[in-house]
């Protein structure tokens, strides 16, 4: 059987340093039948000359600044594949990732097939460590909800990715996070495969590193996911219990930034999404108890504070 294209979508915004090296992991894949789509989304730095340099090894476009979700969906357009690999312009693709996962993403286009990786700072590769999805349940959207998928995990069907009207450009983040749980709910099922298949560097002031602003985007993206599966007659009282426990993670998350009218708010869209409001999930067994007593913003507090204690207590180097 003839080996099928493969596009490897990789967008770029000011990524001068970085994006040769995703390019050139891009193209040393050892699976031959690919092309290499490049997106230059409105850099003003050195980005597109680098990107030029690569000749006619690669296809390119570049445009105005819209984000790397327009980046993403401009390229898909531009793919002359049936499947999709996405890169960003600061990770890395090991040599052998498309060549471990196109017979399984052939075989099964609706199955996403996560690998693990690795991540760590962008100018200390010793740094990196391993990573792994953990998830050992068969439920597309409980998965989609607790871990954390990079958008270079998987192979993607451009039918399937199409279908749901690829990623959405008005978030300002999360669109990874918010793609995967569509796909999960409109039929999509993910597998793992145990192999290390990509590199993730992470960049000082990426739109990630803004917790604050990620956990807005959470909070839109769980509770459009949540009404649109009880609106279709899917959402399971497992699914209502993880979708809960996102949010309860999320308002500890808002306390830890003293926002504690945003975390109460969270708290209590989770008890409206599943009567037992996330703690289960986002509390430990001890905390689990405290909150049926105190509740969980002054629970949560307690456990910050035996966090600090126990913190203090080992930079002293005294018994804990």
């Amino acid at each position: 059987m003839t080996a099928p294209l493969v596009s490897i979508v990789i967008p770029c915004y000011n990524a001068e340093r970085y994006v040769g090296e995703a390019i050139q992991s891009a193209l040393e894949q050892s699976y031959p039948n690919k092309e290499v789509i490049v997106i230059d989304d409105g850099s003003t730095d050195g980005s597109l000359e680098r990107i030029r340099s690569f000749g006619e090894a690669i296809r390119w476009q570049s445009g105005p600044n819209r984000g790397g979700a327009a980046a993403r969906n401009r390229g898909v357009g531009l793919a002359r594949a049936r499947l999709v690999q996405f890169l960003d312009a600061d990770d890395l693709l090991y040599p052998q990732k498309l060549a471990r996962q196109v017979p399984l993403a052939v075989a099964e286009p609706a199955n996403l097939v996560l690998c693990d990786w690795e991540v760590g700072p962008i100018d200390h590769p010793e740094r990196r460590q391993v990573r792994s999805n953990t998830y050992a349940g068969d439920d597309p959207v409980i998965r989609a909800l607790s871990e954390r998928i990079h958008t270079p995990a998987p192979l993607h069907s451009k039918e399937l990715l199409e279908s749901i009207g690829g990623f959405r450009e008005e978030l300002p983040c999360g669109q990874d996070r918010d793609l995967y749980l569509r796909l999960a709910c409109a039929g999509a099922s993910f597998s793992h495969l145990a192999e290390v298949l990509y590199i993730v560097r992470r960049r000082p002031g990426s739109v990630s590193s803004n917790t604050v602003r990620v956990l807005e985007v959470n909070g839109r993206i769980h509770g459009e996911a949540y009404a649109e599966l009880e609106r279709a007659g899917k959402l399971t009282e497992p699914r209502a219990a993880a979708f809960a426990g996102r949010m309860a993670h999320d308002a500890r998350q808002y306390l830890r930034h003293g926002m504690k009218d945003k975390a109460r708010e969270y708290f209590r869209t989770a008890r409206r999404m599943h009567p037992g409001g996330g703690i289960r999930d986002a509390f430990s067994p001890l905390g689990r108890v405290l909150c049926g007593v105190l509740g969980p913003v002054l629970t949560d507090r307690i456990a910050g504070s035996t966090r600090r204690l126990r913190a203090r207590i080992r930079r002293l180097g005294l018994p804990s």
